[in-house]
């Protein structure tokens, strides 16, 4: 007789175990809209074919980046044991091997922020600025690596813990008799956690460039061209080719593009409420928000946030 068994780590991922697991193609597309929402267009990921997790999350990385027509390299890291210290110098041999094909601006991706703070420190060395020259994403948010020291690194919120709640949801009905299911249940990552190893609107136009930052931080008020413009300073007819020349967008498409990108963060977190998100992101009405984003997205802000929370959700 079978035992009942749920598995939850992508990379033993096997047909014959129900599995639920964080969507690595999701993370690895998020990943990708992230950088390019910050005007990235050269990435690039750490990748290894025996890594299953972070080898899809590559693979999506990248089937993303040439979709919006993005250059991203993915380069495979030799494998070994990390208590082995010959492996160490073949890593960081490889690893200036990788930065030396890199052009900047480049926005990177990894799998763990060890991996990032020791790329960091090889940047360093070759006078490179993060962000400003590299970004860097860690898909894993081990805090006391992400949060120390500066600068802090962007990562996920790979939304672990509605994968344990569905697994266990998951086990509890096969051990009541039920049929293992056909297919693994692959759940959405909550958010992008955006710190200062993204900060960086990489446009080559510096007027562009602090537009887009002044927007960034005033997401709640009542943004006009006009008033963006007299802060950069610049006319408003400038502001508005110049956003045309580097990003194809209107001033008026970009600030709609970036609430609905702060709207996704905002309704992952499961104790804010559907109006309170709509003030933070200078939506007029919750109604006004939820027609944008249903425009945008497909569905409804409460069915997005059902999507990302399950049973969690509070709206």
């Amino acid at each position: 007789q079978r035992i009942p068994l749920v598995n939850v780590w992508y990379q033993h991922n096997d047909k014959s175990v129900p599995g639920v697991f964080p969507d690595p193609a999701r993370l690895g597309e998020m990943a990708a809209d992230h950088l390019m929402e910050r005007g990235f267009r050269r990435m690039s990921c750490l990748v290894n074919p025996k890594r299953k997790y972070i080898d899809a999350i590559g693979r999506a990385f990248a089937a993303r980046a040439k979709e919006e027509g993005a250059l991203c390299l993915l380069r495979d890291f030799p494998s070994g044991s990390y208590k082995d210290p010959a492996y160490w110098l073949k890593f960081k041999a490889a690893l200036n091997d990788w930065l030396d094909q890199l052009d900047l601006p480049v926005g990177l991706l990894f799998e763990v922020p060890h991996d990032v703070r020791i790329v960091e420190s090889l940047c360093r060395e070759r006078g490179w600025r993060v962000p400003q020259d590299v970004a860097m994403m860690s898909i894993t948010n081990t805090k006391a690596v992400v949060e120390s020291p500066t600068p802090q690194i962007s990562s996920f919120d790979q939304n672990l813990e509605r994968v344990g709640y569905e697994a266990a949801a998951l086990l509890d009905r096969l051990m009541a008799g039920e049929q293992m299911p056909d297919r693994p249940l692959l759940l959405p990552p909550k958010s992008v956690i955006a710190r200062e190893s993204t900060d960086y609107f990489a446009v080559e136009d510096e007027v562009v460039a602090e537009a887009l930052r002044f927007i960034a931080s005033h997401l709640s008020d009542p943004l006009t061209v006009d008033w963006i413009a007299r802060e950069i300073p610049v006319s408003p007819r400038s502001l508005q080719l110049k956003f045309d020349a580097a990003l194809n967008r209107s001033v008026s498409e970009e600030v709609r593009r970036l609430r609905l990108e702060a709207t996704k963060r905002l309704l992952a977190e499961p104790d804010k409420q559907i109006g309170e998100i709509a003030q933070m992101t200078g939506f007029a009405t919750p109604s006004h928000m939820s027609r944008a984003f249903s425009k945008q997205m497909g569905l409804t802000p409460s069915a997005y946030r059902k999507l990302v929370l399950g049973n969690k959700q509070t709206d």
